[in-house]
């Protein structure tokens, strides 16, 4: 999952959602310099991380991209998921406004390594855009430039494009399969 379903996936907390959102920002198990309200966002993105690398669907979805992008594989599928949400969600511009307006309200409790990517995201609407192909394309070029070029992360939109309805099928089983979980 990347950041548009772990914000989703958060309870009706606000800093939680941060901290959820921002989980990938946060190294190691020490949490005393966060917020007790981010801590638990962490806690939850770490907990969806751990099920959603372990899924079979998301296993099976990996072999999709596996012959190109190897290592990435997970990246890519994370990306994809984020892509789906966004095409499924039925109030996704009230959510990425929600999730904007409060990141910016809280922006001095949020993790430091998340304030810096931070105004980007809200520059280039990363959440909004992942359910457009060239968007998500665009998102996964500035990846792939960040990665100093490793993998041509953009290109995989081309596999997606594809390759949508096995999957989008191989999503929409997993998402439900999260939604009853509760991971929080």
């Amino acid at each position: 999952m990347n950041f548009l379903a772990h914000s989703i996936l958060s309870p009706n907390e606000p800093l939680v959602m941060l901290g959820n959102l921002s989980g990938d920002f946060v190294k190691g198990t020490q949490f005393t310099h966060l917020h007790p309200q981010i801590e638990k966002g962490v806690r939850i993105h770490r907990k969806i991380d751990e099920f959603t690398d372990n899924h079979e669907l998301v296993r099976e979805a990996k072999k999709i991209v596996r012959p190109k992008f190897g290592l990435f594989s997970g990246i890519v599928i994370d990306m994809f998921w984020d892509h789906f949400v966004a095409q499924n969600h039925l109030d996704l511009n009230n959510h990425v406004d929600y999730v904007y307006e409060t990141a910016e309200l809280n922006f001095e409790v949020l993790p430091d390594k998340f304030k810096q990517v931070f105004p980007i995201m809200k520059k280039y609407n990363w959440l909004s855009v992942y359910g457009d192909f060239e968007g998500l394309r665009n998102i996964m070029l500035q990846m792939r430039n960040r990665i100093g070029n490793k993998s041509p992360l953009d290109e995989a939109v081309d596999i997606l494009i594809q390759e949508q309805k096995q999957l989008s099928e191989l999503f929409q089983l997993f998402w439900e399969d999260v939604l009853k979980k509760q991971l929080y």
